[in-house]
């Protein structure tokens, strides 16, 4: 494709930013020495309402099929690569073990109770199981109205919040998915549609001082989330980080609006799927082999952004060596790949 076509619709710069940035935070979260990012979980919720709105507005056709081929292959090669390492290794892991009916559930995403935390074996994988919940929902609501697909799931997913505020369900399920996270989703969904109005104003080209405000606006939402978390107990989720990753969303799209960001970090976005699932056992690997991370001082401080560095070429090469080459084989053949094509023509 010629270096000058434009991107994909549903692939714009500053969405691949929001998602570098998002991942990094998770992975900041990881390391003893800060234990704040958590909120790039609400950005990467806020962007998911978001793509499914955008990816949809036009055709509906194998929607859900194209979700599971993004999102479920290389969640299973994870799942059951821990899942050999528990039974082979055991001692490599802190508390995951050969759970057999705890793997049926994580390769299904029924979320289950293992310790004090409701997660799966590949335990980051416990937002994927909203991830598909909300798939679900979306798919049922275009079947009901495709021109009305997001008040329909909107409303489902608020319907479920208020439920879970009101009734406070003890059960697993109940509490899972009755969670206030559920409602960043709608909110992603309202930034498509504040975006599609904005389509104009956007095409016409933004002033360079709107632009500066937009972007400045942007990093100022996401400055301020690393510090709202005493917040959580009035506002929820998400009041403390979920409004906060919208004005963010918000900022930086219309501010960014038809800029070409440099390659790496749209890169980065792109492996932020990779990022997001495996970085923990880097990070594992690596403090069991320094035992520095885990422990204050000038020399922890100085090797983390080594071992981030670490978690960013293992996300890259597993991008680009496995998720992309699996997701575009499996797109091929049970989407794309032409029905009257002859057995030798399908092995090419």
């Amino acid at each position: 494709m010629p270096a000058t076509s434009s991107p994909p619709a549903d692939k714009l710069d500053s969405v691949q930013l929001l998602r570098a940035i998002a991942a990094t935070a998770v992975v900041i979260f990881h390391v003893p020495l800060f234990r704040n990012g958590a909120w790039g979980v609400d950005i990467f919720f806020v962007i998911s309402g978001f793509i499914m709105a955008l990816v949809t507005a036009q055709s509906k056709r194998h929607f859900f099929a194209k979700r599971v081929i993004r999102v479920v292959p290389l969640y299973w090669l994870g799942t059951l690569g821990v899942f050999a390492i528990a039974l082979l290794l055991p001692n490599l892991l802190d508390n995951t073990t050969a759970d057999w009916p705890g793997l049926i559930k994580s390769l299904l995403f029924i979320p289950y109770q293992k310790g004090e935390f409701v997660q799966p074996l590949l335990y980051l994988g416990w937002t994927l199981n909203y991830e598909m919940f909300f798939y679900l929902v979306f798919a049922l609501s275009m079947a009901v109205s495709q021109r009305h697909r997001l008040l329909v799931c909107s409303s489902v997913l608020l319907a479920l919040v208020a439920l879970g505020k009101g009734l406070t369900p003890e059960s697993v399920l109940g509490e899972f998915y009755t969670s206030d996270i559920l409602a960043e989703f709608a909110l992603g969904m309202g930034c498509y549609v504040l975006y599609m109005r904005t389509q104009a104003w956007r095409n016409a080209g933004p002033a360079p001082g709107v632009r500066v405000a937009l972007v400045l606006l942007g990093v100022a939402a996401i400055a301020c989330m690393p510090f709202t978390a005493p917040l959580e107990p009035w506002l929820g989720r998400i009041g403390c980080w979920g409004l906060p990753a919208t004005v963010a969303f918000l900022g930086l799209v219309h501010g960014l609006a038809g800029v070409r960001l440099p390659a790496i970090l749209v890169l980065l976005g792109d492996a932020s799927y990779s990022l997001y699932l495996f970085h923990p056992y880097v990070m594992k690997v690596f403090n069991k082999v320094f035992h520095v991370l885990d422990t204050p001082g000038a020399l922890a401080y100085l090797i983390t952004p080594v071992a981030i560095g670490l978690c960013y070429l293992m996300a890259i090469s597993m991008y680009r060596l496995v998720e992309l080459p699996m997701t575009q084989w499996l797109r091929w053949v049970f989407l794309d790949r032409p029905r009257n094509a002859r057995p030798y023509e399908q092995a090419l």
